[in-house]
């Protein structure tokens, strides 16, 4: 029942993801998702049970904290975390949102609302932090928020269409700042990896426009993260892996490959990377975070409620947005809540 539920709720983010930014579907969403339903009963109920197969081999990790949020204010889908000077700052996507998170997950505030009443938000997928100010991508409207720490609006960074014949204007689902102030942004609609300088100018597109796979482009690119000498990790969602492309752009090398096993992925979301180098990936399907050393070997995985035991649950049921703060490792999960563990 539990991945009954997981599946059911990835439809559905999916499935209103693709009406924001396709209106016309709204008319065949309800039957299409009734049938994605009942095709996800037969082809991934087998899949899931192949995964739990003893074939992968713990990261070590240990859970500190599961935070949720009950009662009638509860989250509703988040999608990523940053912080700036100990603040943790939830996006609460569901509700249009950013949550200002004390020590005890409590909420401190609520940054939801222009000076106008107006919402801030529009179905916001990434955040991400320069130490001093927030940045959104702002998916809904293709834009990216400068925000300050209280909420206030610096800038507003509209997305225009790269090429004429671009079907679309971007949207935003990743997005990271880099020492110098530049922000690398995912392009989920246009498959391209975008950067833009610090006052919002087009520096470079990556990628064909269309869907690619090789050194050609991405299929859906997702999250991305940086290393200490500016290399740009991206998740190449459908094409099941992570792409490493240089500081000019270049494509270095790739992790992982589609399946179901330890190293591979099947719907990788979230890239993130700890202070020695090693990557971690969330993959929502596999219920799991998986983990690479700085060379690309596969080192194990963090997310079964009993590490060790090959038979135990995930304690994930679809993670996505992940930071690494220290030894922290934050790991937001769409309907579970936002998990914190150390890693050594």
């Amino acid at each position: 029942m539990r991945l009954i539920a997981h599946i059911l709720g990835y439809l559905k983010e999916h499935t209103v993801a693709a009406i924001r930014g396709h209106p016309r579907l709204a008319v065949f969403a309800g039957p299409a998702l009734i049938l994605a339903v009942v095709m996800a009963g037969i082809l991934v109920l087998p899949q899931r049970a192949e995964t739990q197969k003893p074939a992968t081999k713990d990261y070590q990790a240990k859970l500190l904290q599961h935070l949720q949020s009950p009662g009638e204010d509860a989250w509703s889908q988040p999608a990523a975390v940053a912080a700036i000077n100990g603040d943790v700052f939830l996006l609460d996507t569901g509700n249009d949102r950013i949550l200002v998170l004390d020590g005890d997950g409590g909420v401190e505030r609520v940054l939801g609302s222009r000076p106008d009443g107006r919402p801030l938000l529009d179905g916001a997928m990434a955040i991400a932090s320069d130490g001093e100010y927030l940045y959104v991508a702002n998916s809904g409207a293709g834009q990216i928020l400068v925000l300050t720490p209280a909420g206030e609006v610096i800038k507003t960074i509209e997305l225009e269409k790269v090429a004429e014949d671009d079907d679309a204007k971007p949207r935003p689902i990743g997005i990271a700042v880099n020492p110098q102030g530049e922000l690398l942004v995912t392009d989920a609609d246009n498959n391209r990896l975008l950067r833009y300088d610090t006052d919002g100018r087009l520096m470079q597109a990556i990628g064909e426009g269309g869907r690619g796979a090789g050194t050609e482009g991405f299929n859906i690119p997702a999250g991305v993260a940086l290393d200490s000498v500016g290399n740009v990790y991206v998740v190449d969602m459908l094409n099941g892996r992570v792409v490493q492309v240089s500081t000019d752009g270049t494509f270095l090398r790739h992790l992982g490959e589609l399946g179901d096993s330890g190293g591979t992925f099947s719907r990788p979301k979230d890239v993130a990377l700890d202070g020695d180098g090693n990557i971690f990936v969330s993959d929502g399907l596999l219920a799991a975070v998986e983990v690479f050393s700085p060379d690309g070997r596969y080192m194990g995985f963090i997310g079964r409620e009993k590490p060790g035991d090959p038979n135990s649950d995930s304690l994930f049921q679809a993670p996505a947005g992940l930071e690494i703060i220290g030894d922290r490792l934050y790991v937001v999960d769409r309907f579970a809540g936002l998990f914190v563990f150390r890693i050594p």
